[in-house]
């Protein structure tokens, strides 16, 4: 049993035995109030702010915050290249557009994810192919990656769920059996690590966010890159195909995804907290890995050996038959005890949401201006056991750098209180 459970609230240890849980009765529930910020912001984000300002110069045309912020993630991450955009989705879609595929091309990603992950496929005109998951990381299962991959397939866009790296050698070989591109959809997996490396760093493309995730502008995304082939076109795709220099004109379709220097200024504060911030979500995940690893009934989203969690929220999966309630309960009831929880992630995996399963694009079109497979795609009647297993035994736990000892105490102590009471119940 975790130290920190039994340490922190003792009169709670023993009470959990002969109490039933918050959800159930009128009982004290094991923390109560709000915790801190998401996010650590202060004076160095309002001094960069007042500079911007006082500039006058708010835009990344004339300003230099952004291009500072750019330079600063770039050689965070090891790369030659980073491109601010505005968002994660921006960044997908940049990346997306940066490969140029063909109408009708193919690219091949997890259903079990934002929907910013597949908006730039349909921007291109490209068709989603959804491969499924293991059902204990959520991450893609390169089997069936492979499986769905055909003549027409252009790329592979991973997903790192929660912040847990998927095995990016192994992408890296598919990738180049098959001359496809790699993009990497880091949204909520910043400074997590692979074989030694940053995640983003393994494929052609590394794709961020910074809404609500690791760090934050507000609303903003980076793409990261060391092809020195595709340079030019990444930087121009995110300003509407325009190179700018020597002449102002347009060589392709692309939209205008340009950070504002004022988004640039809390980026480059931001950047410099983000290290930390990971940092603490990781202690307090380590803390809540003792207790859920000890308890029957519940289990691990699994870390490969040779990978680092970054913890964008935690997870772990609930066994209905040994806890005696599914994962939708077991949060439930944690949420009655003060701790933020919920279940499931998703309310179903993507391909179900409308404008797939009814192919809403442009106006009263379907998907047949992608080619003749798309329009036939019935992404209604798609079922991924992985993925939907995956949702249907999860629970998920938002993580924040504000946490503090007492409330990494306090989770775990609900974590037990909750457990205990459902497996006593199937016991009787």
């Amino acid at each position: 049993m975790s130290e920190i459970y039994r340490l922190a609230r003792p009169d709670l240890y023993k009470e959990t035995l002969e109490m039933a849980i918050a959800i159930e009765r009128n009982s004290p529930p094991v923390r109560s109030g709000s915790f801190g910020p998401q996010w650590d912001m202060g004076e160095e984000e309002i001094n960069e702010l007042i500079e911007v300002i006082r500039s006058g110069k708010l835009n990344r045309l004339s300003g230099t915050k952004v291009v500072q912020f750019e330079r600063d993630f770039a050689e965070m991450n090891g790369v030659k290249y980073a491109q601010a955009v505005t968002s994660g989705t921006a960044a997908v879609h940049t990346a997306v557009g940066t490969i140029d595929p063909n109408p009708g091309d193919e690219i091949i990603t997890t259903s079990i994810t934002d929907m910013g992950t597949i908006i730039g496929i349909l921007y291109q005109n490209a068709v989603p192919v959804f491969a499924d998951v293991d059902p204990r990381t959520g991450n893609l299962d390169i089997a069936d990656v492979e499986a769905k991959i055909t003549e027409r397939t252009k790329a592979i866009i991973v997903v790192h769920l929660f912040g847990n790296p998927a095995p990016m050698e192994a992408y890296v070989e598919l990738a180049r059996k098959y001359d496809l591109f790699l993009i990497e959809d880091c949204a909520q997996a910043q400074l997590a690590e692979y074989g030694g490396r940053p995640v983003g760093t393994w494929g052609d493309f590394g794709c961020y966010s910074f809404g609500g995730k690791h760090m934050t502008t507000g609303d903003g995304g980076m793409v990261i890159s060391n092809r020195d082939d595709l340079a030019e076109r990444l930087k121009w795709f995110a300003d509407k195909g325009n190179p700018r220099h020597p002449i102002y004109e347009h060589y392709y379709l692309a939209p205008n995804y340009r950070m504002t220097d004022l988004q640039g200024a809390v980026g480059v504060a931001q950047l410099k907290k983000v290290t930390d911030a990971v940092r603490r979500k990781q202690w307090v995940a380590n803390h809540l890995n003792e207790v859920v690893d000890g308890e029957a009934g519940l289990s691990l989203q699994p870390v490969l050996p040779e990978a680092t969690h970054s913890y964008w929220v935690y997870g772990f999966h609930v066994d209905a038959a040994v806890m005696g309630a599914t994962a939708e309960q077991f949060a439930a009831a944690l949420q009655a005890e003060g701790v933020p929880a919920n279940s499931p992630y998703m309310v179903y995996p993507v391909y179900k949401y409308p404008v797939m399963a009814q192919q809403r694009a442009y106006g009263t079109a379907d998907f047949s201006y992608a080619g003749e497979k798309a329009a036939a795609m019935d992404y209604g009647s798609i079922s991924l056991p992985g993925g939907e297993s995956f949702l249907e035994t999860a629970v998920v736990m938002p993580m924040s750098p504000s946490y503090t000892d007492q409330d990494a105490a306090d989770f775990s102590t609900a974590i037990k209180k909750v457990g205990d009471y459902y497996r006593s119940k199937l016991s009787t």
